[in-house]
């Protein structure tokens, strides 16, 4: 009996141990990382890093983190981030993130509030750490600043590896409110009931802890299914593209929508056609709807060639750049 104890008290002390240096490691690796951050030439700062959780787990906390990229103009920042592991599985990241968060693009600054906003991270084990799968939600979310997007009842989005720089993304989000210029004018409404999407990427690397160096970018995009619910009109898609010789997306994309009607007031809302356009594009999308099986189904080709983006006759400007 005394023998099991001095065992069960070893182990103890081994397992003490385990975590003391684990912890010493996590708040080494968070600190390296804002420090390799600045050496690239981002902005990289915070207030605190602690380390908590013994004997079970690793709960990393910093706060006031704020990461920015001042030659793009992006940047992220918030009020703390929290990173969680048990320290028997230290590849399963679980994060928590509060409201307050603050993202800055070209665009100008977005401010997002919500409830359960939490993330799922799974790496591989081994010297590279590659991504295996991570999922993001969130609920009740509220943006306010530079946004077409002023709320969203709940997304759910994901990426997992399917084989060699090739990984599947999803997302599933619903009842997402849009800022009141585009239920106005006879469009589609002010409210996006669905959003849904299944598509597999490949990259030209893996995503692993080798991604600053590598930076991996798009080789082929399959969208398997798209879908997206605005009001009374539903538009669906699948395709694929890929960039060309000068980096420029490239490509087909079959687009149906139902309720097509409120699409020409939808497109000028979003800025890509102006407002005494919208009736005469009416009236040439409803000769090609009546060469179809359904008058009140339109079938258009997003097409993206030598560097422009076109939904079927209607010109969309300049195609995404995926070389840079």
């Amino acid at each position: 009996m005394r023998g099991l104890l001095w065992v069960a008290l070893g182990l103890a002390v081994l397992w003490g141990g385990w975590w003391f240096v684990g912890s010493r490691g996590v708040q080494a690796g968070a600190e390296a990382f804002f420090a390799e951050q600045s050496a690239r030439g981002l902005e990289a700062d915070h207030a605190g890093i602690t380390v908590a959780g013994f004997p079970s787990r690793f709960d990393l906390t910093v706060t006031s983190p704020h990461l920015a990229d001042p030659a793009r103009g992006l940047g992220w920042s918030a009020p703390f981030a929290q990173v969680f592991a048990m320290s028997w599985k230290p590849w399963h990241l679980i994060a928590a993130l509060p409201g307050g968060q603050v993202f800055d693009s070209p665009g100008g600054r977005v401010t997002l509030e919500g409830e359960r906003m939490m993330g799922s991270l799974l790496l591989s084990p081994g010297p590279d750490l590659a991504l295996s799968e991570a999922v993001v939600e969130g609920q009740s979310l509220r943006l306010t600043g530079a946004t077409a997007v002023t709320a969203v009842g709940h997304v759910v989005a994901s990426v997992r590896q399917e084989g060699e720089a090739a990984y599947r993304l999803g997302l599933k989000a619903g009842d997402l409110a849009l800022s009141p210029g585009f239920g106005e004018n006879d469009g589609p409404g002010a409210l996006m009931s669905e959003a849904y999407l299944d598509a597999r990427l490949q990259l030209s690397a893996p995503l692993d802890r080798h991604l600053g160096d590598s930076r991996p970018r798009p080789v082929t995009l399959d969208l398997t299914r798209a879908t997206l619910v605005w009001g009374k009109m539903r538009l669906t898609a699948s395709g694929a593209l890929a960039p060309d010789a000068d980096g420029f997306a490239a490509g087909e994309i079959a687009v149906e929508v139902r309720g097509w009607r409120h699409l020409p007031p939808a497109l000028a809302a979003m800025g890509l056609i102006g407002p005494g356009f919208a009736p005469a594009l009416t009236r040439g999308l409803e000769t090609m709807a009546a060469e179809g099986a359904d008058p009140e189904v339109l079938i258009l080709p997003l097409r993206a060639k030598a560097g422009r983006l076109a939904l079927g006759p209607l010109p969309l400007g300049a195609a995404p750049r995926w070389g840079d």
